[in-house]
């Protein structure tokens, strides 16, 4: 391009960058280029109807079907709210109806009920909760202020942070402390020091004697009595208690038992081997025995008698009813891989793409925490052909079922209940308290019960044991094997937080059956300065009784409980809304798959050089 062809190609583009420009829009509608009537082109006329004709003979839409489609449904059904809770196997129990309990709330989710438990140590993250609570009570009380400063400094003084924490091994514990220190009182200590003032009213009789002295007593000292009530009935609640104890320490993980006493029978709904979060139906077993004892009062609910009209279930993916209509693509179904084997991928396709348009919905009212027995279901098509529709289940082997509690050849009265259980959809999770994890160590031949995270003391934060216990892994030789070329050792070291489980007869069983159970024994550690050491668990999860004695306890666990790629338990908080609408903030356990077999590297009766100690 030649230099004058490019300074007007310049001048151009700069006149048009200074040029002002309007921005409009023009709307693109139909003309019809005759008459102006639209008819025509809405109707969308068919040259060829023999060629519809045959479409329609390919796609089998001429096959007449002598049946309709549901109208209307009735549905008659008897209900009951459960009642009664075991926590724990009932199996295992002499007397369940003694060893269960009323049902504690209309409504509280079951995951509460079961997984609940008391912590072992507040973190001191809830214990200054607790205390802003307290301060903010107190503030709103309407004191004077200057007997509302000599209140809050009894407060600090009263119920302070104690215990040293170290900022090596716990930095989490000691940012917070230095945060609360001085600023907010411990809330566990003010629960602490002041439930034993409560009468049997459950309102504080008296005050401590610095906060008396604060107040100057009077009306002061009475309207800070109240507001204390009132923050200790609320602190005590502020983390669910537990109700019994559900956790099974030797299958490591959660069992109980519900019922409901439905006119004529109970049910009693067994949950055994719960893993943790998530539950729902498909959670129980239905049975009538064990029975957990009577229900505090007549609980019987006024059955169910409805008349719904069925509407097509709909579901994403699902083949469109019309010809010409186009499916979403959101959700593709023939791309679906699935191999000769895959049988359930088939079927899941087989039925979205053949039988989808099958199925129907009727809606039934039903509250959470009921159990409901199916009587008859009447269904009028377009016909007005009365039809009455059975349970969808083949009791043959393998059989097959839907929505039922009991085996699938059970045709007694149980299998037609439905449990409809006041869980969890959705819960908050905080960051694990504890972590162990089991795996097995073939070279060594044991299992180990490694402690991930643990809770500090004194602040009760979560810390990671593999980040602060080193000292087992260092090991000094004695002054005058400098110069050795090769050292004996009887055992190579292990980390600390490293717990082995050995392989043992079983308790219950002969020994001819070769039955074994795993048992977690102390580690034996030889320090420099000759002293012995044994190193036992710093959590709850390797523990059997957390309340007992560390040095006596031996917890047992299944065999089979601990599989080639291992398991992991966790404890942690857990956050969910209850269904009438509050929060509700308890400790949970759960129960994951590991990731496999792993080494310790123990060895016995060795001789290695110095550095490869």
């Amino acid at each position: 391009m030649a230099p004058n062809d490019r300074l007007k190609l310049g001048g151009i583009e700069a006149g048009l960058k200074i040029q002002p420009s309007i921005v409009s829009y023009s709307r693109l509608e139909p003309i019809s280029l005759t008459s102006g009537d639209l008819d025509p082109g809405l109707e969308v006329r068919i040259g060829d109807p023999l060629w519809m004709v045959g479409r329609q003979w390919q796609f089998e839409e001429l096959r007449g079907e002598d049946g309709g489609s549901p109208v209307l449904a009735e549905i008659a059904a008897e209900r009951a709210p459960v009642t009664r809770f075991h926590p724990g196997s009932p199996a295992g129990s002499a007397d369940p109806a003694a060893t269960s309990v009323d049902v504690p709330e209309a409504g509280l989710p079951i995951e509460v009920a079961v997984e609940a438990e008391a912590p072992v140590v507040q973190p001191e993250r809830v214990r200054a909760q607790t205390g802003m609570h307290l301060l903010r009570l107190t503030r709103a009380a309407g004191l004077p202020p200057a007997v509302l400063t000599a209140v809050q400094d009894a407060f600090l003084a009263e119920w302070k942070f104690a215990g040293e924490i170290d900022a090596d091994t716990d930095p989490l514990g000691a940012a917070r402390r230095r945060i609360t220190a001085g600023r907010v009182p411990d809330g566990a200590a003010a629960a602490a020091g002041l439930a034993p003032l409560r009468d049997p009213g459950g309102k504080l009789s008296s005050l401590p004697p610095s906060l008396h002295k604060a107040t100057g007593g009077g009306q002061a000292a009475g309207t800070l009595q109240d507001v204390l009530t009132t923050w200790l009935t609320w602190a005590e609640q502020y983390v669910a208690a537990p109700i019994g104890t559900s956790w099974d320490p030797y299958r490591l993980e959660y069992s109980f038992a519900l019922q409901a006493g439905l006119p004529g029978q109970d049910v009693v709904l067994r949950a055994d081997g719960h893993q943790g979060e998530a539950l729902d139906w498909y959670s129980f077993d239905a049975s009538g025995a064990p029975g957990l004892g009577a229900a505090p009062a007549d609980t019987r609910l006024p059955p169910i008698n409805q008349q719904v009209m069925p509407t097509p279930v709909r579901y994403p993916g699902m083949p469109s009813d019309r010809l010409w209509a186009f499916e979403d693509a959101e959700v593709y179904l023939g791309a679906v891989k699935a191999g000769s084997t895959d049988l359930a991928r088939l079927a899941l396709v087989e039925f979205s793409l053949v039988f989808g348009n099958d199925w129907f919905l009727l809606p039934v009212t039903m509250h959470y925490g009921e159990v409901a027995d199916v009587q008859s279901l009447k269904v009028v098509d377009t016909f007005g052909k009365e039809i009455t529709i059975g349970p969808s289940r083949d009791i043959s082997r393998p059989g097959w079922t839907v929505f039922q509690n009991t085996p699938v050849d059970d045709t007694s009265a149980l299998a037609d209940v439905f449990f409809l259980p006041a869980t969890v959809r959705h819960a908050l999770q905080g960051p694990p308290l504890e972590e162990v994890a089991l795996f097995r160590d073939e070279m060594a031949n044991l299992v180990w019960g490694v402690e991930r995270v643990v809770q500090s003391r004194p602040s009760g934060e979560p810390v990671r044991r593999g980040l602060t216990e080193s000292r087992s892994l260092r090991q000094q030789l004695p002054g005058d094997l400098d110069d050795a070329a090769i050292v004996y050792r009887l055992m190579t070291p292990v980390p600390e937080h490293w717990l082995p489980f050995v392989s043992v007869p079983a308790r219950d069983l002969p020994v001819q059956q070769f039955a074994t159970e795993l048992e977690r024994r102390p580690m034996v550690r030889f320090l420099d300065d000759h002293t012995v050491e044994v190193a036992h668990p710093r959590g709850v999860l390797l523990r059997e009784h957390p309340d007992g004695d560390v040095a006596a306890d031996r917890l047992r666990i299944a065999e089979e409980e601990v599989p080639r790629e291992g398991v992991v338990i966790t404890r942690r908080y857990r956050l969910a809304r209850s269904p009438g609408g509050g929060t509700v903030l308890w400790i949970a356990r759960s129960k994951q798959i590991g990731q496999g077999e792993g080494s310790s590297g123990l060895k016995y009766d060795t001789a290695l050089p110095p550095g490869g100690l």
